[in-house]
């Protein structure tokens, strides 16, 4: 599809069916598999939160006809595991619990924001769960063992669970200096820990067949200590440290096509990726790292603004809100 623009699209199938430009990485999920419950890190907009959309898609059994639309061109669509579209995707954005100074209110936010991606999730199965499973609990972690619980004695496919941002909220109390609040929710009894406890349970007795969690810092996970001391954080892990983020050999295929797409002058691409490699080339998160790594989002804007301008040097080399729209 020519004259396309490149936009940052957090939904993946929105992004396939609409056409745009998508960097391959679904060889990615084959490894991600060899992990029980993986925790993986990054920087903001890497490119997470579309990480987990492609994931809900890819493991969602109600998206089984749509598998060959949705993958088939792709690396994972030529070699899919056995285990795609056989599980029930539960979803959730800690990035959206508004956060307060106060334990009892943030508990609220918790549970009410729990609360969406449990009905969305009961909505969207409702063919396995039928009327019978309903969701008036209030509190997030008995709604998740009950889900869990109907799951097992109904003898359903397993939970596929994904928590993107999952220390979003946990951080902004650090970075306010509300440290005792931090330790109130991430110590004792809490209801974080008691919903990571749920979590904890259900991989155990298989009613989560698998999860994926996102986030930026270790912070919160550590803290968590025997509430989830199951996680494995593989941000560093030498398989997938390139899973997120653009290697320049990506970039530049990514500008190849773009170039094809509008006619360019291709003269002017070593210019272009020269600029690039000094503003943006700059994560390497490991010591054992054989490149550095591009912020994906950052990459499509730049990109965006020079389609948009015709083929111009893009005057400004950062996200400002004056070239992202």
């Amino acid at each position: 599809m020519s004259h396309r623009i490149p936009y940052a699209v957090g939904n993946f199938a929105e992004l396939i069916e609409g056409g745009y430009y998508f960097v391959d990485k679904t060889a990615y999920l084959a490894e991600l598999e060899k992990y029980n419950v993986p925790v993986f890190l990054r920087p903001r907009r890497f490119g997470k939160s579309l990480w987990c959309s492609l994931l809900e898609c890819y493991y969602d059994v109600n998206r089984r006809e749509k598998f060959d639309n949705l993958f088939g061109p792709l690396a994972i669509g030529r070699a899919p595991t056995p285990e795609h579209n056989s599980y029930l995707v539960m979803r959730f954005n800690f990035s959206t619990i508004p956060v307060e100074a106060n334990y009892d209110v943030l508990q609220s936010n918790f549970n009410t924001v729990c609360q969406v991606s449990f009905r969305e999730f009961l909505a969207r199965y409702r063919n396995y769960f039928g009327e019978e499973m309903t969701c008036d609990e209030k509190d997030a972690a008995l709604q998740l063992l009950q889900i869990r619980s109907f799951v097992t004695t109904h003898h359903l496919p397993p939970i596929y669970l994904i928590i993107d941002e999952y220390d979003n909220f946990t951080n902004q109390l650090i970075t306010t200096h509300q440290d005792a609040l931090y330790r109130e929710i991430t110590t004792g009894d809490s209801f974080l820990r008691t919903f990571f406890k749920v979590i904890k349970a259900g991989i155990e007795d298989r009613s989560i067949g698998r999860t994926f969690i996102t986030g930026v810092l270790p912070i919160t996970i550590d803290d968590l200590t025997s509430g989830f001391n199951i996680a494995e954080i593989i941000t560093l892990d030498p398989n997938t440290l390139q899973m997120l983020g653009f290697t320049e050999a990506e970039v530049t295929r990514y500008l190849d096509v773009i170039f094809a797409d509008y006619a360019f002058d291709p003269q002017r691409k070593p210019q272009l990726l020269a600029a690039m490699r000094e503003f943006y080339n700059g994560y390497a998160f490991s010591s054992e790292s054989t490149e550095r790594l591009y912020n994906s989002t950052i990459v499509t804007y730049f990109f965006k603004s020079f389609v948009l301008s015709g083929g111009k040097m893009p005057r400004d080399f950062i996200d400002s809100k004056n070239w992202v729209k």
